[in-house]
């Protein structure tokens, strides 16, 4: 060993284990950390690293790997360290390279520190003890698919993805393979060819748009119970709508999501099955929203401005709305809550089944999906089910914004279902009147960003297992997760728990919808 690797292993702090996290004891030095691996030292003792004050907890959600450092000179240096305390030099002489998510700025950035472990004689194995604490809600094991679309937000999807995500993956010593996607289309084709052994999670770096697209390649595929049963779907920030990110990561902060898909549990969502005459015999899947009206105008007349972002959105929106535009139709539902009354109910409900579910992830077993899981309960037809009830044609006559979803965000800072719920078997709709007063209407909108337009007596706001919608105007726009879909009848209906995701709490972000 060299005299720089000698100074280097010395370069160490003193560390104890807690119930929350590493706790340092004291830093013995404040220089740049090694690896375990002799061939891979880089220490420059001319060179400060980052100094970790004494008595600080680093939490085990924030730590990344932790490696062994094994050299022979370790033992003599304890030795002599713990001379009056000879028969606990072996087990005390626990040197290990601790690898975390540290806060700079508004990012996470990998950092590493070398910490001599004490009084932990009653755990076998330090290094396995921290790993296991590390990823105890998930998998140290994880494999990676990272589809990047290069034109995500703004062009930055790439950038994004080399200087805030990819330091986090590597860091954590995990496996992933990227590919960039070429082609509208491409990320299904992807989905639908992949070798689904070969992964354990599809991680989007993009927007909403390749999340909906590997969601149908899956779909499409002759093993698509298999492929549902063992892969999950999730999103890393790098586009403009990055609505399953902010539901399921609560962030839109890619060095942040890259954090939590390393970290968070599996959850099992419902998918909402399209239909239409165009494609009746292969429905698509839908993991977002369905809109029509001012909303789904709002998205294709504001192309123009699209590198202004996500504020685009709001502006399409409150320029369709303050102009009284009418999107008129019919509406054919099949409620499982129609009053807000029984809105409020229902969520309470399966929250808290929600919530009663284990969230250990040793335990934690998901039932293995079957070929009729897929099947419709409603086949798409010219008629509706007998036991669907019209809603009221006052009001689809005077259709302003009729927006379908399952996830309360539709935009990072846009909660419109605030009382949408992972599995709970239903589909949240909101409907708005063009008879509504200016006034009141610009207060709606004011309010989306905090979801307490859901509650306002103009928003009619249910929930339903299955819809059909009529659109009576001859052209206009139908987005289906923010994809321009056919103009014509639209149905609907939820295909339970079909879809695993990652989510850091076992469930949807908290919308604070039962103190509204």
């Amino acid at each position: 060993m060299s005299v720089e690797e000698v100074m280097a292993v010395r370069n160490y702090g003193n560390a104890t284990l807690t119930e929350d996290g590493i706790k340092i004891l004291d830093q013995q030095a404040n220089e740049t950390a090694i690896t375990g691996n002799p061939q891979a030292i880089n220490y420059d003792a001319n060179k400060k690293g980052f100094d970790v004050p004494s008595r600080t907890t680093i939490s085990y959600d924030r730590v990344l790997f932790a490696a062994e450092i094994r050299h022979p000179e370790l033992s003599l240096a304890k030795h002599k360290a713990n001379e009056r305390h000879e028969d606990k030099v072996e087990s005390e002489a626990k040197l290990l390279e601790i690898t975390f998510a540290d806060k700079k700025g508004s990012d996470l950035e990998p950092k590493k520190i070398t910490l001599s472990f004490s009084g932990v004689s009653e755990v076998d194995n330090v290094r396995d003890w921290i790993m296991q604490e590390s990823y105890r809600e998930s998998s140290v094991k994880r494999s990676f698919l990272i589809i990047i679309n290069p034109h995500g937000g703004k062009g930055r999807a790439n950038k994004l993805f080399k200087s805030k995500i990819e330091p986090i993956l590597k860091a954590s010593n995990c496996h992933f393979d990227v590919i960039e996607t070429t082609h509208h289309g491409h990320a299904l084709k992807i989905a639908l060819e992949m070798d689904i052994e070969k992964y354990d999670v599809i991680a989007c770096a993009s927007g909403d748009g390749i999340p909906h697209e590997v969601l149908n390649g899956l779909f499409q595929r002759p093993d698509r119970a298999k492929a549902f049963t063992k892969v999950a779907i999730t999103q890393l920030p790098c586009g403009s709508g990055n609505a399953m990110s902010a539901t399921c990561h609560g962030t839109s902060n890619p060095s942040y999501a890259a954090l939590r898909i390393l970290k968070s549990p599996e959850l099992r969502m419902d998918i909402m099955c399209c239909s239409q005459e165009s494609y009746h015999k292969q429905p698509k899947l839908s993991f977002l929203s369905q809109t029509y009206g001012a909303i789904a105008e709002a998205d294709i007349n504001t192309n123009f401005i699209r590198w202004v972002g996500p504020a685009r959105f709001n502006l399409g929106v409150g320029m369709n709305v303050l102009q009284r535009k009418k999107y008129p139709c019919d509406i054919y539902v099949k409620y499982a809550a129609k009053s807000k009354d029984d809105l409020r109910n229902y969520y309470r409900s399966h929250k808290t089944i929600a919530s009663n579910r284990t969230v250990d992830f040793q335990q934690q077993q998901f039932n293995t999906l079957k070929d009729e899981d897929f099947n419709l309960r409603f086949p798409f037809s010219k008629s509706t089910a007998e036991d669907w009830e019209k809603i009221d044609t006052d009001l689809t006559s005077n259709i302003s914004i009729f927006y379908a979803g399952k996830m309360p965000y539709i935009a990072t800072n846009t909660e419109f279902f605030p009382a949408a719920l992972p599995d709970d078997g239903t589909i949240d709709l909101i409907l708005t009147d063009t008879r509504t007063s200016i006034s009141k209407t610009a207060r709606i909108l004011l309010s989306l960003d905090k979801g307490t337009h859901a509650l306002q007596p103009e928003v009619v706001y249910s929930k339903v297992v299955a819809y059909k919608l009529i659109p009576k105007v001859k052209k206009s726009m139908l987005y289906i997760d923010g994809e321009n879909f056919p103009f014509e009848p639209l149905q609907v209906e939820i295909l339970p728990r079909l879809c695993k995701t990652l989510s850091f709490n076992s469930s949807y972000v908290d919308t604070g919808f039962e103190s509204m």
